[in-house]
């Protein structure tokens, strides 16, 4: 069996995670492990962001990084279901001021304006874009949310983010966003799920159309929810773009288990129920004979 299709067929997701990880400790260049397992580069890329935007890894220079902790003390024994929050994209309007500064970088020319970007390490790391001076997009790094312990973790990041770069523009830049048109432009939330294995060959995607409007972040929010499941950025994916049709995936199995408990518990005490409910019945009975018996003797 080739190499790199052994190697997928016996790792997880957090496997891979560990896997391209211990690749670099030991030296190796991300397009050296891209080449000798062949995986493509952008998958080896996303995981080396992971690391590094959780602080395991520090670059050091083209392609070399400094280890700064063990991931394996971190990942080994996670049994609860982890989401993958990533393409997390805001756009904030500015209303006044323009944005001026040497510490912002170009990356392409477009035909009418030049977009610049900035990097800020504020909430697990962001990139910015000023698009010229008409509004910004926001671009959170891929980071792990454990959605199952704060079911609004998702709304919170997005509030402080929206009063952190506020203060920050209108400090930093003395530059006016308007909040109040903030608008999420797009979100992915993904978990992996073993039991989807073997559905989809590699390259294709299964989506649904939710027939709704996705979860509000933002009162100006207008994406249509939908849901699919792939093997990106890992196998056996399943992912959506709307937080409430994801709040329900991930606590679907609890509120299923409650379900169950209490009709175990009915099922099982039903009989005691009903001679409880048939002894009630008979001292009601009683009670109301002997109102009706002294009511009857105070009209005499």
């Amino acid at each position: 069996m080739p190499r790199d299709l052994e190697l997928r067929k016996r790792t997880t997701k957090k496997d891979l995670k560990l896997f391209v990880f211990n690749q670099i400790k030991s030296g190796k260049r991300p397009s050296t492990i891209s080449k000798e397992f062949n995986i493509p580069l952008n998958t080896i890329q996303y995981y080396i962001d992971f690391l590094k935007n959780n602080q395991f890894i520090r670059k050091k220079g083209y392609g070399t990084w400094e280890i700064l902790k063990n991931y394996e003390s971190f990942s080994i024994g996670v049994k609860t279901p982890v989401t993958d929050l990533h393409a997390f994209n805001i756009k904030f309007p500015i209303l006044s001021g323009e944005i001026k500064g040497s510490d912002w970088e170009v990356r392409n020319q477009l035909r009418n304006w030049l977009p610049k970007y900035k990097k800020l390490d504020i909430f697990r790391g962001m990139t910015i874009r000023n698009n010229n001076n008409k509004s910004i997009s926001v671009f959170l790094y891929p980071r792990e949310i454990e959605l199952h312990k704060d079911p609004y973790i998702i709304e919170k990041l997005a509030f402080k983010i929206k009063s952190y770069l506020f203060e920050y523009f209108k400090t930093k830049y003395n530059v006016i966003l308007d909040v109040m048109e903030a608008e999420t432009k797009n979100i992915h939330l993904e978990t992996q799920d073993e039991k989807l294995q073997g559905i989809l060959r590699k390259g294709e995607v299964f989506e649904v159309d939710l027939g709704k409007k996705a979860q509000k972040l933002f009162p100006k929010d207008n994406i249509d929810a939908k849901a699919w499941f792939d093997n990106s950025p890992y196998s056996n994916m399943i992912a959506t773009n709307d937080v409430d049709y994801k709040r329900a995936l991930i606590f679907m199995p609890l509120l299923m288990k409650d379900i169950a408990q209490a009709t175990h518990y009915i099922a099982k005490n039903y009989a005691s129920h009903v001679k409880l409910v048939e002894k009630a019945s008979k001292v009601m009975e009683k009670l109301d004979k002997r109102l009706s018996q002294t009511k009857l003797a105070e009209f005499i």
